[in-house]
């Protein structure tokens, strides 16, 4: 089977999952490694999301995707609110496949890679679905299970994202037919790290109004210390002490030389800090069964 390492002069349709930032984050690593092995990039993206990866000097055709319109509560119940969002989830999956099969037509595309969206991929080339989460935490219930199955199966290979050996993701990274473990993908590989002693980096990710929620946790238990705030909204006034950064090459650096990390414990964070090796606050989002999982892993 195919890994990344192993694609060279392709052209490559790419989408991930707008969901927060993870997996936009950990796609840079991945797109700038199929970059530099002269594969010809196209992705299928926000506007979000391509600020980001051309900040990060990703040259690829950029081709408009409008993202998920999901609409979350924010009371913690996440089984409750993919129910809510259910229909229109569907509907997204079913778009994916016509869209995907129009792409790959229109650019001649060589393979198509797809990174947790479950209806991208094709009949005409290889198609690719990256993931960490091959089962889903017992929690989800076996008619989720089954369903994220049969969606992955539908791809011809899936990537995993994790370390045969080392399994950041536990059980949720087993191994199934078609699938070859790809290890771990983040920006700060190859990074200077550095120590600045006290710094405090808060990191605010995730879909409204966890994310919401997460900042003003942070400035209610930070606040009052030298606190950097990496965020792409600012939700409410933030006392004098602390500084916010929105700039992801900016924030980087901020990240990089923090001394410890307040963040959600998404699994892009995971892959971060096995890069960073800095102490961390981690923080699920409330109900999200995957975090609530990982998070016990490390305990």
């Amino acid at each position: 089977m195919m890994t990344p390492a192993e694609l060279s002069q392709e052209r490559i349709l790419f989408t991930c999952l707008d969901w927060g930032s993870g997996h936009t984050a950990r796609s840079v690593a991945l797109l700038k490694q199929l970059q530099e092995q002269g594969n010809e990039l196209f992705i299928w993206c926000t506007g979000a999301q391509k600020a980001v990866f051309e900040c990060y000097g990703i040259r690829a055709a950029y081709l408009e995707n409008e993202g998920f319109q999901f609409r979350f509560k924010g009371d913690g119940n996440f089984t409750s609110e993919m129910r809510r969002n259910a229909l229109g989830f569907l509907r997204r999956i079913k778009n994916e496949r016509v869209y995907a099969e129009q792409l790959v037509t229109e650019h001649h595309i060589s393979v198509v890679l797809s990174d947790h969206c479950y209806g991208f991929r094709s009949e005409q080339v290889p198609s690719v679905f990256i993931t960490h989460q091959v089962s889903l935490p017992f929690k989800a219930g076996w008619l989720a299970q089954s369903i994220h199955r049969r969606w992955m199966k539908r791809f011809d290979q899936v990537w995993i994202m994790d370390d045969a050996e080392k399994r950041l993701a536990g059980k949720l990274s087993d191994a199934i037919e078609k699938s070859t473990y790809i290890g771990f993908y983040s920006r700060f590989n190859g990074q200077e790290i550095s120590v600045v002693p006290g710094k405090v980096v808060g990191i605010v990710s995730g879909p409204e109004p966890y994310a919401e929620q997460l900042f003003q946790w942070i400035l209610e238990q930070y606040g009052t210390e030298n606190l950097v705030l990496v965020t792409s909204k600012v939700y409410s006034e933030v006392p004098e002490k602390v500084t916010i950064i929105t700039d992801w090459k900016q924030a980087d650096a901020e990240i990089a030389s923090a001394e410890m990390l307040i963040s959600r414990n998404g699994y892009s964070t995971l892959m971060d800090l096995e890069f960073l090796q800095k102490k961390a606050v981690l923080i699920p989002t409330p109900g999200q069964l995957e975090q609530e999982y990982l998070f016990q892993l490390r305990m």
